[in-house]
């Protein structure tokens, strides 16, 4: 009799203390995935770290792309920032649900990468032919031997992949690749940083071209190798 009365009492007492300690988030509950965005290499500039679509640095490229070619390829990547707004938006409601949890992850790495990826490609593109600095000369001598064979080996890449051609460098070993990308989440390169990004989706120049070969070979006249200077200072300060 004692000892049932001692039961009752430990477990009165135990619910009692349980009622002022604080409530546990429910197991699985995502994080909320912020940070300080102020200090990331896209920092008050629109499009991929503010969840905003990045306008066109250019209406038209004359000779390269045209007006209604490149409308229809934001038109694409704007719908890729809605997609990515919107599966950050279902993960804070923390869903319970274990497959549509792994189906919003899947989505949202599928979405991040193609906004990031289209804004280096848009970001990357000069209305003129560029001469890359000397550092980029060096560099590219360096990390992929002549300048035209690395030109020859990007156009296969470009002619072989099924939606991205990239130059990345991987700060892991310090050193520049060529990596084809058959979708915005196959084929990535873990932990590279993109400095030239080549579109080779349809979408990006069926309107305008009848050949993926003549769109890559006007392709890599119009890269702005300043740009992929800033890309590759902007790493390395990092």
């Amino acid at each position: 009799m004692n000892a049932s009365v001692s039961r009752r009492r430990f477990l009165t007492m135990a619910a009692a203390a349980g009622a002022f300690l604080p409530m546990r988030a429910p197991a699985g509950t995502p994080p909320k995935e912020s940070g300080l965005s102020s200090e990331g290499l896209l920092a008050h500039r629109p499009g991929f770290q503010p969840r905003t679509t990045m306008p066109l640095p250019y209406q038209e490229l004359p000779d390269f792309l045209s007006r209604d070619q490149l409308a229809a390829h934001h038109e694409a990547y704007a719908s890729a920032v809605e997609r990515l707004k919107a599966a950050d938006a279902s993960l804070n409601a923390a869903p319970a649900d274990a497959s549509r949890y792994a189906e919003l992850r899947r989505v949202q790495v599928e979405a991040a990468n193609s906004v990031l990826l289209h804004e280096f490609y848009f970001g990357g593109l000069s209305a003129q032919k560029v001469a890359p600095p000397r550092h980029i000369e060096n560099n590219m001598a360096e990390h992929m031997g002549p300048w035209q064979s690395w030109r020859d080996d990007f156009t296969r890449c470009a002619l072989a992949a099924k939606a991205w051609a990239v130059l990345v460098y991987d700060p892991y070993d310090d050193r520049w690749h060529d990596a084809i990308m058959d979708s915005d989440n196959d084929g990535v390169w873990v932990g590279a940083n993109p400095l030239v990004v080549c579109d080779v989706a349809e979408h990006a120049f069926s309107r305008d071209y009848r050949s993926r070969e003549e769109y890559v070979a006007k392709f890599l006249d119009h890269i702005d190798w300043n740009e992929v200077s800033r890309r590759y200072k902007s790493v390395d300060r990092m």
